[in-house]
């Protein structure tokens, strides 16, 4: 921008000053100015279509959503919107909105690698155009005492103890200071139990992103991984009577590693509910699992549509070489398989067989 803002005047300087005087050059330039800096507002602009902000979802194609999205379209378009989530003129991320129950179906984004690794001050925005379809395309800072139409706002979480606004595009996973900044808006965000943001979550996210860097990197050696998050909302339960409390939140991602020489994934899923211990790890699951938790009834939840991500692997076996204090990895692999649980079914009749063996010759039928 700086420099289309000094080609401009050089233009000006060589196509008008011979009419003009030196002043009156000198005072074109202050609206110049002004256009450039009304250039590099703030804006999300909501959509029919995501095709205009296709870049962040695994092959340009959005998650296959059961009754909500499916081959791309919106079925209900008065209810949910995509919003491509933009800052500083340029686009971050991509959310599907339900303005009904006020909080995202999801949000998409594509990982790069952390390059400011601070939690950035910012106010929390809110969408104009949710309110009223032709309003101003900017993110705006919400007003804490305006209760909103089609979305939640600040008033919705005040004086609330029991939920933190728990982001769906995590902050943490963004690049640079701006591409943080992007995230804290209302529409990124759900009521999430407050114990279970800050511990099981959390240790997910870290974990997940300590895995993405040093796996997600491809034969150039650039970061880059696709992740979708989301809320699973409850059929009643409700923040301040209008902000529906999810039920669950679910994450996946999915990238090419030219470390490992194959497409990686893994999800997660956890219960909105507060932590029962600090030392708590949600379990690793494989794509197909996930899904199969996310389907309606017949008809199948797909996250990354198309694409070559393997359904049945997952990324435990990187645990053990996340060695940074700050990655949270579980320090086991949870797996509640019989073997770790107790004895199965058939090893429990094998153990009783000596016991059926010796009614069968002792006993009088």
């Amino acid at each position: 921008f700086t420099t289309l803002y000094v080609g401009q005047v050089q233009y000006f300087n060589s196509r008008f000053s011979k009419d003009m005087t030196s002043q009156q050059v000198w005072c074109f330039l202050p609206t110049t100015a002004l256009l450039f800096l009304l250039s590099v507002q703030t804006f999300a602009e909501v959509m029919k279509s995501v095709s205009d902000c296709d870049r962040f979802l695994l092959d340009q194609t959005p998650p296959h959503v059961p009754g909500i999205l499916e081959a791309g379209r919106i079925l209900d378009q008065d209810r949910y919107k995509f919003i491509c989530q933009t800052y500083g003129n340029q686009r971050r991320f991509v959310t599907l909105y339900d303005v009904r129950n006020r909080i995202p179906v999801f949000s998409a984004f594509k990982f790069t690698g952390e390059v400011y690794g601070r939690r950035p001050k910012s106010v929390w925005k809110i969408e104009p155009q949710l309110e009223d379809p032709n309003g101003d395309k900017k993110m705006i800072p919400g007003n804490g005492n305006r209760t909103y139409n089609h979305q939640a706002g600040t008033v919705d979480y005040r004086s609330n103890r029991t939920f933190d606004r728990g982001h769906i595009f995590p902050s943490s996973y963004a690049s640079t200071k701006a591409d943080k900044m992007s995230t804290f808006t209302l529409t990124n965000v759900v009521p999430q139990a407050e114990s279970f943001n800050k511990g099981s979550w959390n240790k997910m996210e870290r974990c997940t992103k300590c895995v993405m860097e040093k796996y997600c990197v491809n034969s150039s050696g650039g970061t880059g991984g696709f992740v979708v998050t989301g809320a699973l909302p409850s059929s009643s339960s409700t923040l301040n009577n209008r902000v529906n409390v999810p039920t669950a939140l679910w994450s996946a991602f999915c990238c090419y590693s030219a470390v490992a020489e194959a497409w990686i994934a893994s999800g997660h899923w956890g219960h909105n509910v507060q932590d029962e211990s600090k030392h708590k790890y949600l379990k690793t699951e494989t794509l197909e699992d996930l899904q199969h938790r996310l389907r309606r009834s017949n008809s199948e939840f797909v996250i990354f549509p198309g694409s070559k991500c393997p359904l049945t692997t997952t990324v435990t076996e990187f645990y053990a070489e996340m060695k940074k204090k700050s990655c949270l990895c579980p320090p086991t692999i949870l797996d509640p398989s019989p073997s770790v649980s107790g004895p199965s079914h058939s090893h429990r009749l094998m153990l009783l067989f000596p016991f059926f063996l010796f009614s069968y010759h002792h006993c009088v039928f």
